[in-house]
């Protein structure tokens, strides 16, 4: 049996603490990211979630219907026509803002661009 003539090199290289506003040089692994302070995580900064609207994206229709009906709404997008129908719940109030076809972000954005593209035309 032959043994193989491999033999595993040390990668070590002068890295940046990914920190932000420590910036400070250290040696380590290539996939190292933080100093010898900040691999702790106590020590790192806490990353604060960037709070959205509820409203952005939904709408607040407020009713007194006791009984599960099926609403038609239209769609809240510049340019869209489609009208979609939402089922409005007892005591529940947020609801989908746009239709099927707008709900999410990048639907709604090449949808616009598509717009402003024909009026340019």
């Amino acid at each position: 049996m032959q043994l193989p003539k491999y033999k595993k090199k040390k990668r070590i290289k002068l890295k940046v603490c990914q920190e932000p506003g420590c910036g400070k040089e250290f040696w380590g692994h290539p996939i190292a990211k933080y100093c010898e302070l900040h691999r702790d995580i106590k020590n790192r900064q806490k990353q604060k979630k960037e709070f959205q609207c509820v409203e952005t994206k939904n709408m607040l229709f407020r009713h007194a219907y006791t009984d599960v009906q099926d609403i038609t709404f239209k769609c809240c997008l510049d340019g869209c026509d489609n009208d979609f129908t939402i089922k409005v719940f007892p005591k529940q109030f947020l609801y989908p803002r746009f239709c099927m076809d707008h709900r999410n972000d990048f639907k709604r954005q090449n949808f616009l661009r598509l717009q402003r593209r024909k009026d340019k035309d």
